[in-house]
């Protein structure tokens, strides 16, 4: 068995898009009181955290299959499952946490606030807009956002109404992995959108719900990526 805890923590910081010392600060709302020198030496290995710690670290990183994360082990709900899979999993778990009929229980609320990036350049949903990755506030998610959220954006315009109203904010998780039909961030010809991914017939084509805005067909000539995954 093959553990290699600190090389994880290392990945799913950045995942998240943290620094060290954004963790550092995060850790404190669990009253854990430490430095980002510290984080740096979890993820060396110099030092190990203790359970109290490694608990919260996770639930920062919003990990939820420990063994299979930590230690290659496969087994339990994602036993079988690639990342994709366990992804799409854990959408359809969030679905049916926000329908009453599914739930054995009523929602808790959650003592630990979970605080995230809401950039504050709006990406358009209709003509475009650039993403400043530098420019954002820290807000704290509501109950229903998953655990796979790594930041938030606001919507501008009406291209992805009735679901996304203009001034909506967003859940995205990072991940270039999107499928045709998913709702996504996307960087193309130095503009960033909103959209529903499309592949049909060999094209690549991001739609808006709106049915009075046309598609926008991919040239891969003007730099095309996705940015992330909209899961709330």
């Amino acid at each position: 068995m093959n553990i290699t805890i600190g090389k994880t923590l290392a990945e799913l910081r950045k995942a998240k898009k943290l620094m060290q010392k954004d963790v550092a600060s995060k850790l404190s709302a669990y009253g854990i009181k430490i430095s980002s020198k510290t984080i740096h030496n979890w993820e060396k290995e110099l030092a190990l955290p203790n359970p109290r710690q490694f608990i919260a670290l996770c639930d920062i990183y919003g990990v939820d299959d420990i063994l299979w994360r930590f230690a290659g082990i496969h087994n339990g709900l994602y036993a079988g499952l690639n990342n994709d899979g366990r992804d799409k999993a854990r959408d359809f778990i969030s679905i049916l946490f926000q329908n009453d009929k599914f739930r054995d229980e009523p929602l808790q609320v959650r003592e630990v606030p979970r605080i995230y990036r809401l950039y504050d350049i709006p990406v358009s949903a209709g003509t475009g807009n650039f993403l400043d990755d530098s420019s954002y506030e820290e807000i704290e998610a509501p109950d229903f956002v998953p655990s796979s959220a790594d930041f938030a954006l606001r919507i501008s315009g009406d291209s992805m109404k009735p679901l996304f109203e203009d001034g909506r904010v967003v859940w995205v998780k990072s991940t270039q992995a999107l499928y045709s039909g998913d709702i996504g961030i996307f960087f193309y010809s130095d503009n960033a959108f909103c959209k529903k991914l499309i592949v049909k017939d060999g094209k690549v084509l991001l739609r808006s719900l709106n049915s009075t805005y046309d598609d926008i067909e991919i040239n891969e000539d003007f730099g095309f990526k996705a940015i992330g995954k909209v899961v709330a």
